[in-house]
């Protein structure tokens, strides 16, 4: 399943080496990463935000006009639902993070991230959750995991139809208006329509970002199958043919 999932470290480096075994899980092909950031945040409040998309790079330093992919363009419906901790810390990462113009959804754990720690925040397909939890064991049991279809794009095709109700509402009241009312209702329309035009531009990027991520995932698989027990092998078959089918009904979707 596609997920997003987020895991609390008690230092940046213990969050680097977190970050290290998704990838040697990618590399064994018990998951599949799509993107794969730490967010480290020090004892005055400074957040850093550093990415690392495969095992040869390191991490690098990420800017606001950097973040990219689903990441980057995360907000709302999932961001409000994340928490890396019970009575969470606020400092000021809000701030920084606004200033940078990252995503809402970055901003919302990094506000929620106590001073001195970090968090490893990673889009991935998951078939089963032992993998990770046993190899990320010595280093967190904080780890969390939420659906990006149920979390995010749920929610936000619910807001669209929302959007798209209330803008012929507005239509069907601006056109039964008076001189005194028409103004306002004309007003409103237009504000209906820039919203629903801003997030169907969002919509559309996830759905571009998703479909090169489902892409390069089954690509990725076929020059791997044979080097597998019986076991990992059928295992990773089912989820090529899932991954398959899931960027079928995107392509369909366009």
């Amino acid at each position: 399943m596609e997920k997003m999932i987020q895991a609390l470290f008690d230092t940046e480096e213990d969050a680097f080496k977190g970050l290290q075994v998704v990838q040697q899980l990618d590399v064994v092909k018990d998951l599949s990463i799509g993107e794969i950031y730490v967010l480290a945040k020090d004892l005055d409040g400074k957040i850093a935000i550093r990415s690392a998309k495969d095992t040869s790079e390191g991490m690098a330093a990420v800017g606001g006009g950097i973040l990219g992919g689903l990441l980057g363009l995360l907000a709302g419906p999932l961001g409000l639902i994340v928490g890396v901790a019970g009575g969470m810390i606020a400092g000021a990462a809000g701030e920084t993070l606004k200033a940078e113009e990252l995503s809402d959804y970055l901003d919302d754990i990094a506000a929620n991230i106590p001073d001195g720690k970090a968090v490893l925040i990673a889009h991935i397909w998951e078939d089963w959750e032992t993998p990770l939890d046993t190899m990320l064991s010595p280093l967190t049991t904080d780890i969390r995991r939420f659906s990006i279809n149920e979390k995010f794009f749920l929610p936000v095709q619910t807001e669209m139809d929302k959007l798209e109700a209330d803008i012929i509402v507005a239509d069907q009241k601006l056109g039964a208006s008076t001189a005194q009312d028409g103004a306002e209702w004309e007003a409103t329309l237009v504000d209906l329509k820039r919203k629903k035009a801003a997030l169907q531009n969002k919509m559309d990027k996830h759905h571009d970002y998703r479909e090169k991520t489902y892409r390069e995932w089954v690509d990725q698989h076929p020059q791997s199958l044979e080097e597998h027990d019986l076991e990992r092998k059928t295992r990773l078959e089912k989820r090529i043919s899932e991954q398959k089918h899931r960027l079928e009904q995107l392509r369909r979707d366009r």
